[in-house]
């Protein structure tokens, strides 16, 4: 959307009701507060922190903001209609020539209507200006007198850092997400063994390599607790031996130049490629790899769409409560912003339905609560069934939006064709 198209709809005093999710506040008053206007933030008591949040990340624009709380009266008719309509007349008393908007996009129902009201019976306001954000279509639809709706795409973007922190969710500051894929040609073939047929009645390539993984590497690598030891702990193995290992992931190790001299795994040697601890090569052999993978085939097509402006994986956000800094408040896979869209994909080398669903799950709960109703999520496993697996979740949390791959969907040419797929199904609406 062009700035001049908002222009005549642009106010000097916003209302915004505050709810779960702060994003279409954020967004709204980047879009329709005039340079140096005021925006009101009203909220419950349950939508304070929200409002506190949005506070914290509007004080970087030079702006006014004010707060008004309807505390737990967030349901109680008239005193949403008499405080509104007060603060509205107490405004315009002072300032008669300026105008007044009210975006009603978050908050409950009863504060919408009744702040609408509001508005309408305020003494001094002339054509206030009505407003919501439409997920759906990703719109700004302004309410007009007498007339139809007028409706605009929202071409608005939004950082992921941007993202977190306007829900007071910062990274770790020794952990911060990579945009940068390693290795991504060798994680395609370890794709590409992984998806290997092997003959009747023997494990799968896969589980070969978790097997291996379980009874050769993390008892070298990772403490009782299933921690990664420290970089000072890990650079004191030599070499890791690679028996039992399926021979198609011993060739892929060898071909990248990860073993030693006597064919054993090499942290060092592997941290070389661009890893910037030992335990991330564990990590990245461990499963993460498919992360990689991923990032990867997503910034392949991102030219095919301008209007992705950032992609990156492995999101490990602090948790507060916890002065262990090994543990996270909740990891987040592999995320992209189309402007203010997020999208985020969960990724697992599992294969079994149960944890495909719980990957899944957990992927929508924190994507609805970061990008909120407008947020797309995709899994992708290595399950033989995918669309079993997208109907379970969907009759779970009712949203059709959802996207599932599994082992059919990984190639690179059908992957791709997939994703941009999904994309395009997920396309502002006219």
């Amino acid at each position: 959307m062009n700035t001049s198209e908002l222009d005549k709809y642009k106010v000097d005093h916003l209302f915004l009701l505050i709810g779960e999710n702060p994003l279409p506040n954020y967004i709204t008053t980047r879009m329709l507060l005039k340079d140096g206007g005021t925006v009101y933030l009203v909220h419950s008591t349950d939508t304070a922190t929200q409002a506190d949040c949005i506070k914290r990340r509007l004080a970087s624009i030079t702006i006014t903001i004010q707060t008004i709380s309807l505390g737990n009266k967030e349901a109680n008719s008239h005193f949403i209609w008499n405080i509104i309509k007060n603060k509205v007349e107490d405004i315009a008393k002072t300032n008669p020539a300026q105008k007044f908007g009210l975006n009603y996009t978050g908050g409950t129902k009863a504060m919408s209507v009744h702040s609408y009201r509001a508005f309408l019976d305020a003494l001094g306001v002339n054509d206030p200006i009505f407003s919501y954000l439409d997920a759906r279509s990703l719109k700004m639809v302004i309410d007009r007198d007498d007339n139809s709706p007028q409706s605009e795409h929202i071409k608005e973007k939004v950082k992921l850092e941007e993202l977190f922190k306007l829900h007071d969710l910062p990274w770790k500051e020794n952990k911060k997400p990579s945009d940068r894929p390693l290795l991504p040609d060798a994680a395609k073939e370890f794709l590409d063994a992984y998806l290997s047929v092997t003959p009747k009645n023997t494990d799968s390539i896969g589980e070969q390599w978790w097997r291996w993984c379980k009874e050769m590497l993390h008892p070298k690598t990772k403490d009782k607790y299933g921690f990664w030891h420290d970089d000072t702990e890990l650079i004191k193995i030599t070499g890791i031996s690679l028996d039992g290992a399926p021979e198609k992931i011993k060739q892929v190790l060898q071909k990248y130049k990860m073993l030693n001299s006597n064919n054993e795994l090499c942290l060092q040697a592997s941290k070389d490629k661009g890893f910037s601890s030992l335990s991330d090569v564990g990590s990245w052999l461990s499963g993460i790899w498919l992360e990689h993978y991923v990032l990867r085939q997503i910034q392949n097509i991102s030219g095919q769409f301008p209007d992705i402006h950032e992609s990156a994986m492995s999101f490990h956000i602090d948790d507060p409560d916890n002065t262990d800094d090994r543990y996270d408040r909740f990891e987040f896979d592999v995320a992209f912003m189309r402007d203010y869209q997020l999208f985020a994909l969960s990724c697992t080398t599992a294969h079994d339905k149960a944890t495909c669903k719980q990957k899944l799950f957990e992927a929508h709960l924190r994507a609805k609560q970061l990008g909120g109703d407008e947020a797309r999520v995709a899994l992708v496993c290595l399950n033989n069934n995918p669309n079993l697996v997208k109907r379970d979740l969907e009759a779970t949390v009712r949203d059709k939006k959802i996207a599932v791959f599994g082992c059919n969907d990984l190639k690179p040419n059908k992957f791709a064709k997939k994703i941009t797929q999904w994309i395009r199904e997920n396309s502002p609406q006219n």
